[in-house]
Order: structure tokens, then C-alpha cells, then sequence
């Protein structure tokens, strides 16, 4: 009767094992969603909102030869990464974490330089997030930009911090116009 428990339990951990490698596998070639992300509505205006919206600017950092973008997000409500899809500016975030975590913005920077199947080593740079208030300026978010609501008035920005370099006091470059929103 023992080695029948034993026979049974060990082939459990092997179903569990063989169910664990199938799911690691389908998940890292994207066979399985792992998200469910809401349709945003993507109404946006090139330049920083001159009336209620929000603001994204994308700094493609010092060493690409990319002029940063800036757009308003009209009327928008919604997160932080919601902007990305308001703004129509192409993410991706990595298979590990999809949704929140800037893997590549706008095919910056290119496949050949980082795959986004896990976060990005310091040796290969990557996306940082900032907020921006008239009140504040630029400042590190504190959390993450599918937990952060975006406000009114305000502006989501993206650096690329390039491979080895110190992340210590490094924002944005464009500084936006921002307006004040009613009510």
C-alpha cells in the first residue's frame, strides 16, 4: 500500500513539473494572454495639451539621434500606460511583465539590442518613469505606470537611461506646457 501512495504522489510532482515547463514555455512565446488591457480610446494632438489632457513625452535619451515626442492625450482619463494606447505610441513591455514595465518604446531600442522576453540588464539600459506637475517638475514615479492614475494637466514622461549609465539625476529633456484642468 505504501509504494502505491509513494507511486502516486511521485507521479503528481512529475504532472506538476511537466504542467509548470508547459506553462513557463507558452507564456515566454506569447501562446498565452496575459493580460486582459481595456480599449482606450487613442485621441490625441501632437505637441504638449494646450487644453484638458494629458501629456506624454517619450526622451529617447543622449545617445540616440531621435527628436522626442511629445503628445496630448485629449480629455484622457485613465493610467499611466493607458496613455501609451490614447497617445497611439507603440509599447512593449517584457513576457514577465507585460503591461507596466517599458521594454521597447516606439522600436527604441531595436530587437537586435534587447529581446524584452525578461527586464533588461543595467548593461543593456532601460525606460525610466517620470511625472511631471507646473508645481513639481520632473519627478521619479513612485509607482509603477499601470498603478498610477494619470492626471489632468500633467504630463507621463519615458527616458531611455542608456546602457551603463547612472540613472542619478537624469529626467526628461522636453519640459511640457501643462494647463489647468477644470473640476
Amino acid at each position: 500500500m505504501r509504494s502505491r501512495a509513494r507511486l502516486i504522489v511521485l507521479s503528481a510532482l512529475i504532472l506538476l513539473v511537466v504542467a509548470g515547463s508547459v506553462l513557463s514555455w507558452a507564456l515566454e512565446n506569447n501562446v498565452i494572454e496575459t493580460t486582459s488591457a481595456k480599449q482606450v480610446e487613442v485621441s490625441y494632438s501632437e505637441g504638449a495639451c494646450e487644453k484638458p489632457g494629458v501629456t506624454m513625452v517619450i526622451d529617447f535619451g543622449d545617445s540616440a539621434e531621435r527628436d522626442p515626442i511629445i503628445r496630448c492625450a485629449n480629455d484622457f482619463v485613465g493610467s499611466g500606460w493607458e496613455v501609451f494606447q490614447a497617445t497611439a505610441i507603440d509599447v512593449s513591455g517584457t513576457n514577465q511583465y507585460p503591461v507596466g514595465f517599458a521594454c521597447r518604446i516606439e522600436n527604441f531600442p531595436p530587437s537586435s539590442e534587447q529581446n524584452c522576453i525578461d527586464t533588461p540588464k543595467y548593461s543593456e539600459g532601460s525606460w525610466g518613469y517620470f511625472v511631471f506637475t507646473k508645481e513639481s517638475g520632473w519627478q521619479v514615479s513612485q509607482v509603477g505606470s499601470a498603478a498610477r492614475d494619470a492626471q489632468c494637466g500633467s504630463a507621463e514622461g519615458w527616458l531611455f537611461i542608456g546602457p551603463g549609465q547612472q540613472d542619478a539625476g537624469l529626467l526628461p529633456r522636453p519640459i511640457p506646457e501643462t494647463v489647468a484642468c477644470d473640476g
